[in-house]
């Protein structure tokens, strides 16, 4: 269920592994004395502990402009800066400024408020979700408002998750034609879809995913296309397709989150007891992470069933007003 961590490792493994060759062929003919290493083996294990070294202590801030005059934004080490916390209410940035004697580049760090002494110079590293907190600086955030989980458009996970939720003749599998288009607009059907959706941060629900539940729970073709595809992405939007539209699409929704939360091979409860008996740094680390990714699908679950329940007070009220 955890796409997006799990590629990444994946795809960081397979550089290593490539790296660790490419490497090797370097130094097939290097004589000891002009081997960089002292003649130590460079394996993949010994290139991971330096990526992750590096990766911990870097800042992406932007480099050289492309031509259309955009910044490229790259990686850089900053000494004395990276011993700067994280914060998403920090107490300073980095400014990067020229200096207009000799045009290069400089950085320094400028406080954004009066900071006492001893206190620490806490910096935002970036409104990232807790994938890239733990996989490049080594650290998760509790109650992180960008934290989401990533899961794959699959018309046969969400056929299920709806005939869980209750919902009748679902499309997800076999869509309309129109239906059909109207993923392929949203790029979860194609050629080349980006299949990867999201639940969690700050719009609960990714919208590519919300406005494909929409349409595809809807048989009223004439009614979808009088929404754009904002609207129909838009969680604040209330109710474009109907109440009863929606209603399922929420149910849906809920059911889908708890299929995710049911691949983890515990609870909360039991991640909290683990903790509390004591575990090593990284098997405490992995345990606060599973943590966090469980309580953001358990808030996820909260908000659309808060949803539900105004459609369902809405429409007893229309009902009675009728």
């Amino acid at each position: 269920m955890l796409l997006f961590f799990t590629r990444q490792v994946n795809k960081r493994c397979r550089f290593l592994l490539d790296f660790e060759q490419e490497v090797k062929r370097a130094f097939v003919n290097l004589t000891p004395d002009k081997h960089p290493f002292g003649g130590q083996e460079v394996d993949a294990s010994s290139l991971g502990w330096a990526m992750s070294a590096v990766s911990s202590r870097a800042f992406r801030l932007y480099g050289d402009k492309n031509p259309d005059g955009i910044h490229i934004d790259i990686p850089m080490m900053l000494p004395l800066i990276d011993m700067c916390n994280h914060s998403f209410t920090p107490n300073a940035r980095i400014v990067q400024e020229k200096d207009s004697s000799n045009m290069k580049m400089q950085v320094k760090v400028v406080a954004e408020t009066a900071i006492k002494e001893d206190d620490p110079l806490l910096l935002n590293y970036g409104c990232l979700n807790n994938d890239f907190f733990l996989l490049d600086y080594g650290f998760v955030i509790q109650s992180n408002p960008y934290d989401c989980i990533e899961l794959k458009y699959d018309g046969a996970l969400l056929d299920a998750a709806s005939s869980a939720a209750g919902v009748s003749s679902p499309n997800f599998s076999a869509p309309a034609a129109w239906q059909a288009q109207i993923l392929a607009q949203l790029n979860l059907a194609g050629e080349a879809p980006d299949l990867k959706v999201s639940i969690g941060g700050e719009s609960v629900v990714e919208g590519r995913l919300l406005a494909a539940l929409r349409v595809l729970l809807s048989s009223n073709m004439e009614s979808v296309q009088k929404h754009d595809l904002n609207t129909l992405k838009s969680l604040s939007a209330e109710a474009p397709l109907g109440v009863a539209n929606e209603t399922a699409v929420l149910r849906t929704l809920i059911a889908l989150c708890v299929i995710a939360l049911g691949h983890f091979p515990t609870k909360i409860m039991d991640d909290e007891s683990l903790l509390k008996l004591g575990a090593s740094g990284s098997t405490e680390l992995a345990i606060q992470y599973r943590i966090q990714k469980k309580t953001v699908i358990v808030d996820a679950m909260r908000d659309l069933s808060r949803r539900v329940k105004l459609l369902s007070s809405k429409e007893t009220t229309m009902s009675a007003e009728g």
